[in-house]
């Protein structure tokens, strides 16, 4: 007889989060505890600013939740972590001054670099994200080293976002039996490496050798850097189900008490649990018995999806479908069938306990049959416990539909989700130099602008198309989206109810020769060209917004144009505006109307007074990033 400790329920209360796993767990950054002992280079501080204009500046002011490398000749030593890990998830965010470059060496052995790559147009295995090469002391040479897919680096000054996803090499006593991988590597929301096995320790690792387990290393002697928001989720086992049985049930409508008073139609053995084993494909349930291994005690979060469960309210409830998990008898998860994915918390003692699983589909017109059961817990990284149904399996696999510039602009409509929001009168623009920006024609409003790959479509015609939307497939910058050009509401002198602030009347687009569009539109009687095109460069955006005033035109006090808005804007000492947390950059020309930043509702704008000479106005700006 199996003698397990009953599982005392956390959180029984199934959720329908589309984000439902376990955080990453934070570094403290209010001192240097979390860190061995090190040189002088090395504090914590409450913020940090870099000049992307003068190589290696950076500066950081008091307080906490910094980390600030700033070498000297005397002092730059690399940080150590106090702890050891193997597989790894590390999150965290930096700031790289001009020309600077560091590396975190998970392991303390294999390195990913941190490098200022801003307007690199070909990467390689030294710019931000890469995977460093291995050296040959006996041929004074380099090898191996994987380059990022693409640059998604952002300029010196801004907070950069680096996502790290590592397994350590495995061994079979003194023998390893798998190299270490960089599974992923995502630089700015940008994906940049993908399963990269590395064969030995990098370049400047701290130890040549290799084993399971070894510390977070951060390298001091190369350059200024500012590193926040360090995260990570270490994992050290796995959940394991053994003793499997299952009992089929089929012909009849299904509920939550058919299994319990009807006998099965088949039942025996098995080796994992997988929705093939009923042959029908509606009107069946499944029920599993069995035990399920725990490796340490602590909270486990687990994950139930119902593949036939829809969106609409026709393929959903209770009537199409829902499972039940127990464990030690304890209800750990009850899928009402509400919606496709419900999880739950429990806490699990280490060892084995005794667990049930049945589950049911009432859906002729769906021929899915597929289940996901999904677990993650202390040192257990997020696992399937199902096997993949043979329907998933035969499944051909929906290549994406990707959109590029060639030799001349591209210009696309489409849906585009900006927050919470589909734009549905919106438009994508792309430019062969790899710069690109989505527009609200219904608004004359900015939404994204990103460099790299364009656009993919596969939501727009993918057979039926689903929600008709294209995303952008670079490292977007988000911008507000709302209308540029406007009459505050406090303006001085009233304008007439034909030009109100709120008549925005869209015209359309004119192509350039280049190919490149001009937005037409009149807002408050005001006739607007807005020209955006990307700099020679291609690290910048430029916006000019050409205006017409009605009749003889003048002054025409209270029109503004919004260059930006966010929660906090700063002017920089060399006259740009630095946006939100250290986002963007706002460049003005010089001799342009300057800018102004206004308070308002918590918020900040960077507004442009409009001023007319001889009815025409012209507004030009760049957006930095």
């Amino acid at each position: 007889m199996l003698v397990v400790a009953l599982a005392p329920v956390v959180n029984a209360q199934a959720r329908s989060d589309t984000n439902v796993e376990f955080p990453l767990q934070p570094i403290s950054l209010s001192n240097l505890n979390g860190f061995r002992p090190t040189s002088a280079n090395w504090r914590i501080a409450g913020a940090a600013t870099a000049d992307r204009d003068h190589s290696l500046a950076l500066a950081d002011a008091a307080g906490t939740g910094v980390l600030v490398n700033a070498p000297t000749a005397a002092a730059k030593a690399p940080l150590f972590t106090t702890w050891e890990h193997g597989d790894i998830d590390i999150a965290f965010d930096v700031m790289l001054a001009k020309g600077s470059r560091s590396g975190l060496y998970v392991m303390g052995r294999y390195e990913v670099q941190l490098a200022d790559s801003w307007g690199v147009r070909t990467p390689t295995f030294a710019d931000l994200g890469a995977i460093n090469q291995r050296w040959d002391e006996k041929r004074d040479a380099g090898f191996e080293g994987t380059a990022p897919r693409q640059n998604a680096s952002r300029a010196p000054g801004l907070w950069q976002h680096v996502d790290i996803s590592f397994r350590a090499p495995r061994f079979d006593g003194q023998r390893k039996t798998a190299d270490a991988r960089f599974a992923k590597v995502t630089v700015n929301g940008v994906v940049i490496q993908d399963n990269v096995d590395v064969t030995g320790p990098t370049r400047g690792a701290a130890f040549q050798d290799e084993r399971p387990f070894g510390p977070l290393m951060i390298q001091g002697d190369h350059g200024p850097i500012a590193l926040r928001n360090l995260r990570y989720k270490s994992y050290a086992g796995s959940v394991k189900l053994s003793a499997l049985r299952f009992h089929v049930f089929e012909g009849e409508p299904m509920d939550s008490t058919y299994v319990a008073t009807h006998a099965p139609v088949r039942e025996g053995e098995t080796t994992s649990l997988s929705s093939d084993l009923a042959s029908a494909p509606d009107r069946f349930a499944v029920s599993y018995e069995g035990v399920l291994n725990a490796p340490s005690t602590g909270v486990y979060r687990f994950q139930l999806d119902l593949g036939w469960i829809g969106n609409d309210s026709a393929s959903r409830g209770a009537r199409i479908g829902g499972a039940k998990l127990t464990i030690d008898g304890v209800p750990t998860l009850v899928h009402s069938g509400a919606e496709r994915r419900a999880s739950a918390d429990t806490k699990l003692t280490a060892g084995a306990h005794a667990f049930t699983l049945t589950y049911y589909k009432n859906h002729p017109s769906f021929n899915r049959r597929d289940v996901a059961l999904w677990v993650e817990g202390p040192g257990v990284e997020r696992q399937a416990l199902h096997e993949e149904s043979a329907s998933t399996n035969t499944a051909s696999a929906i290549n994406p539909i990707v959109v590029e510039p060639e030799r001349e602009p591209v210009v696309l409509r489409s849906f585009v989700r900006h927050h919470d929001t589909k734009r549905v009168i919106a438009v994508s623009v792309a430019d062969p130099l790899g710069v690109h920006y989505s527009y609200d024609l219904a608004q004359g409003a900015l939404l994204y602008v990103w460099r790299g790959p364009f656009l993919e479509t596969t939501q727009m015609w993918h057979e039926r198309g689903e929600d008709q939307t294209a995303e952008p497939l670079g490292g977007a910058i988000t911008l507000p989206g709302t209308p540029s050009l406007a009459v505050l509401a406090n303006a001085s002198v009233a304008w007439p109810d034909s030009m109100d602030e709120h008549r925005f009347r869209r015209e359309g687009y004119a192509l350039d020769t280049s190919g490149h569009p001009t937005f037409l539109s009149h807002v408050a009687g005001v006739a607007v060209e807005d020209n955006i095109r990307p700099a020679t460069d291609g690290l910048s955006l430029r916006r000019e917004l050409r205006l017409k005033a009605p009749g003889a035109g003048g002054v025409a006090d209270g029109l503004y144009v919004q260059l930006a808005q966010s929660d906090h804007i700063a002017r920089q000492d060399d006259g740009s505006y630095v946006i939100g947390d250290r986002s963007f950059y706002i460049t003005m020309p010089r001799g342009h109307a300057s800018a102004v930043i206004r308070h308002q509702n918590g918020r900040d704008e960077l507004l442009v007074p409009v001023k007319f000479a001889r009815g025409a106005a012209s507004v030009v700006y760049n957006i930095v990033w």
